[in-house]
This record gives C-alpha cells, sequence and structure tokens, in this order.
C-alpha cells in the first residue's frame, strides 16, 4: 500500500471522524446486544428469526431498527400494534456506543503515535467486545439474576486466547487470572455457605471474574473485587432498606441483589483508567490508601 494512503487513512482514523465513526459502530453492537439480552436468558437464537415486535410478533423493518433515532422517531412505541418499547433498548445502544468510543479514546485518541496504529486498532477489537460482553452480562444479571456459563465459559478462551496476540498481559498473569477469579469466589461461597447453611455469591461470579483475569491479569482482580463491592454496596443498602420501608414484615436478610455489573463496572474502569499502569499507579486511585 502506497505511503500516502497509509498517511491517509492515519489522519483519517485519529480525526474527529474516526471518533464519530467508533460511536455509530458501538450504537449499531448495542442493537446487537439488545437482541441478545432479550433472546439468550429465553434460549433462542440470536440469529433466526429477524427482529420481531415482542407484543405482536411481526417484524421490524429496517427503517424501525436504526439504534436510537429509531426509538425516538417512534415514540418509544411499535409500528404495527403501538405497544410501548422499553426505554432498555435506547439505554443499552447510548451506553454501548460510549463504551466504543471510551475504548477507541483510551487506545487510540488518548494513546498518541509512539505505537503502530494497527496495534491500537488492534486493542479497540478486543477490548470493546469485552466491555460489551460485560455490558450484556450485567443487564441480563439485573433482569434475570443470571450470568450465563454460555457466555461467559467462551468468552474466558477467546480474550485469554486474544490477549496472547496483544501481549499486553502476560500469559502467566493471564493463567493466574483465571485460577484466581474463579477461586476467590468459590471459596468465598464455600465459606458462607458453610457459615449460614445459604448460598452467597453465585459461582457465575467466579465466572466473571476468570473472564476478568483472562482478558485483564491477575492484577485486575484486587481492584475489581474492591471497587466492585464497594459500588455495590453503596447502591444495594438504599434499595434494601427502600424495601423494608415498603414492605415492614419481610425479610432483607435474603433477598438477592445481583453483583455481577457492579463487577462489570469496576473491571471496565480498570481497563479505561489503569491497564499497563505499575502497582503503584494503580493504588494511587484507591480511596483508602
Amino acid at each position: 500500500m502506497p505511503a500516502s494512503v497509509i498517511a491517509f487513512l492515519e489522519w483519517l482514523v485519529r480525526s474527529a471522524w474516526g471518533t464519530v465513526f467508533a460511536v455509530l459502530w458501538g450504537a449499531m453492537w448495542g442493537s446487537f446486544a439488545n437482541v441478545c439480552i432479550h433472546r439468550l436468558p429465553l434460549g433462542q437464537s440470536v440469529v433466526r428469526p429477524g427482529s420481531r415486535c415482542p407484543s405482536c410478533s411481526q417484524p421490524i423493518a429496517w427503517f424501525d431498527n436504526i439504534p436510537i433515532l429509531s426509538f425516538l422517531l417512534l415514540r418509544g412505541r411499535c409500528r404495527h400494534c403501538a405497544a410501548a418499547i422499553s426505554g432498555r433498548y435506547p439505554l443499552i445502544e447510548m451506553l454501548a456506543a460510549l463504551l466504543c468510543f471510551l475504548t477507541f479514546w483510551r487506545f487510540v485518541q488518548h494513546a498518541g503515535t509512539d505505537e503502530p496504529l494497527a496495534l491500537q486498532l488492534a486493542r479497540c477489537v478486543v477490548y470493546g467486545p469485552f466491555l460489551l460482553l460485560l455490558l450484556v452480562l450485567s443487564a441480563i444479571d439485573l433482569e434475570h439474576q443470571l450470568l450465563q456459563d454460555r457466555l461467559t465459559l467462551p468468552a474466558i478462551g477467546l480474550f485469554f486466547g486474544a490477549g496472547r496476540i496483544l501481549g499486553d498481559v502476560s500469559l502467566g498473569d493471564s493463567l493466574l487470572g483465571i485460577v484466581v477469579g474463579y477461586g476467590l469466589v468459590w471459596l468465598i461461597s464455600e465459606a458462607y455457605y458453610r457459615m449460614t447453611g445459604r448460598d452467597g455469591l453465585g459461582l457465575g461470579d467466579g465466572k466473571l471474574l476468570a473472564l476478568v483475569g483472562a482478558t485483564l491479569g491477575a492484577r485486575a482482580l484486587p481492584w475489581t473485587l474492591l471497587v466492585g463491592s464497594v459500588l455495590g454496596t453503596l447502591v444495594a443498602l438504599p434499595v434494601l432498606l427502600w424495601r423494608r420501608r415498603r414492605e415492614p414484615t419481610t425479610s432483607i436478610r435474603h433477598v438477592a441483589i445481583p453483583f455481577g455489573p457492579f463487577l462489570s463496572l469496576a473491571a471496565a474502569i480498570y481497563l479505561l483508567l489503569l491497564l499497563g499502569k505499575s502497582l503503584d499507579e494503580i493504588l494511587a486511585y484507591v480511596p483508602v490508601y
């Protein structure tokens, strides 16, 4: 490829047009993420049939399936039966667009020109889908309190393999991350069960942490667990107190709070802020340090 063409492509990627493409690309995959969130817990294919209205089962035309825009133009209702469309759909699409923008900004726009553009784009190709997967897992966990093996287990192998190409995390660190990520949750769950006779953390959380460890390495796990626990506590306590006020006779001890979204958010923060930093730099972000 001529040097002039390569220079033009690099300018295009690093310009505002590259950012616009990243946002649009993320919104498009956010639409597919919505399909996964709706269908996977029901055991349905994410490929066939095409998009349909959940209320009237009418196929959705392409012009009614444009991320975010179609929801606004249709005023949140199906064109055929006028049934309300869940606000989750544009929310997921906007979050996916935001995640792709942040990934592109972190690994291309903010990374400078010291590294080859191909390597920077390769990081976007790996870490962008990783964040989108965390988004899908979080949405399913919030709705169904379920982290599906059909998503986490293949992803562990996939992102472990992708990491060998990028080289951001060493082979040993990734392997240790898989073992420790799952092992920590297993030990906590087993200890809690023996002390109380009830299940605590689900092993799905362990597989999620194994995925984080495979992708970001064992160093990411203490941060993910600590920050995830703090975020979960800050959100869960007001929710539990509100529920206790509404239902005074209901015990809140056995209320299940999905932990996956908080672990996912903590892992996303680590990826976008701390990946590649030294231990001292990571500890500087910990409020208690």
